[in-house]
């Protein structure tokens, strides 16, 4: 995988992972979940590599705020994933070819709005635990927000106060090493993590390239219209979630399922929300089987 850079329409760059081959036909565009980057990944991408035996198109973006991409990411800016979506949309008409459009969190949040705005490019949808509430509890948490009602979100308070200076990767390793979001991640994942996320600062130290502030306000501003999307999707689409996952709610995967046939989901009885970085084996083994199916 090559770190390349990527212009989008409005100037701004971003940065992105690629094993690009002009012989391939097959693109699998993949989108990280929020405070994380495309590197934080690079197991499961290179499980893919493998898998295809290299005759899929991988491209993993850094999106905005996150990584190494450039663009502009104020915090009190941010007031929905709309931004994430326009982004990725410039990124996906940059590309020729067929695409796979996959995520994980978040980014299989931002996967399914670009599969429903762009039919005509993108042939299948591969969500991994996606933040995706029913469509109630969805219009509850929009009206709550609108009035001003703010939601507890202890998730986007603990992102604020994250600590983002350290004195070395390997001290940043020991800090993260079987604590919180990183408690079932291997060393190799976090290494991943924090060599796509941190640079170094004028001190010697480095710093999360991710501001805390941007990681909070991206929590905070969570799509909750992410139906008015699903319901026009008509590509083959895949959901895997973990049974104790606390970002897809039991009344979003039954409401999922009455879709339509195009609709399949996969359950994961002993992970966690972090289930790429708990199952690898068997989430690489189930993106390269669906993207063979019917391709």
């Amino acid at each position: 995988m090559e770190r390349k850079v990527f212009t989008s329409k409005t100037g701004e760059d971003f940065s992105y992972l690629s094993n690009e081959n002009e012989q391939n036909d097959i693109n699998f565009v993949f989108f990280h979940a929020t405070g994380f980057n495309a590197e934080t990944y690079k197991i499961l991408l290179d499980e893919l590599v493998n898998k295809s035996n290299s005759r899929i198109n991988l491209y993993a973006l850094d999106q905005r705020g996150h990584g190494f991409s450039k663009a502009r990411a104020v915090p009190s800016e941010l007031h929905s994933w709309s931004d994430f979506l326009i982004d990725g949309l410039d990124f996906i008409d940059s590309l020729s070819g067929r695409i796979v459009c996959s995520g994980h969190s978040m980014g299989s949040v931002i996967a399914a709005k670009i599969a429903s705005i762009r039919k005509e490019r993108i042939e299948k949808l591969f969500m991994i635990e996606p933040v995706l509430y029913s469509y109630w509890e969805s219009l509850k948490f929009s009206l709550m927000s609108k009035m001003k009602i703010n939601r507890k979100l202890d998730i986007a308070s603990g992102a604020a106060k994250r600590r983002r200076e350290f004195n070395s990767l390997e001290h940043a390793l020991t800090s993260y090493r079987g604590r919180g979001a990183f408690k079932t991640w291997g060393d190799e994942w976090i290494s991943n993590y924090l060599l796509g996320g941190t640079e170094e600062t004028e001190e010697g130290n480095i710093q999360l390239t991710c501001a805390p502030e941007w990681e909070s306000a991206t929590f905070r501003s969570s799509s909750m219209d992410t139906w008015k999307y699903l319901k026009k999707i008509q590509i083959p689409s895949k959901v895997i979630y973990a049974e104790a996952s606390h970002t897809y709610s039991p009344k979003a995967r039954k409401e999922i399922s009455l879709l339509g046939d195009n609709w399949k989901s996969k359950c994961y009885d002993d992970a966690t929300h972090f289930l790429p970085m708990e199952k690898v084996e068997s989430v690489s083994e189930d993106i390269i089987k669906f993207i063979r199916d019917q391709l």
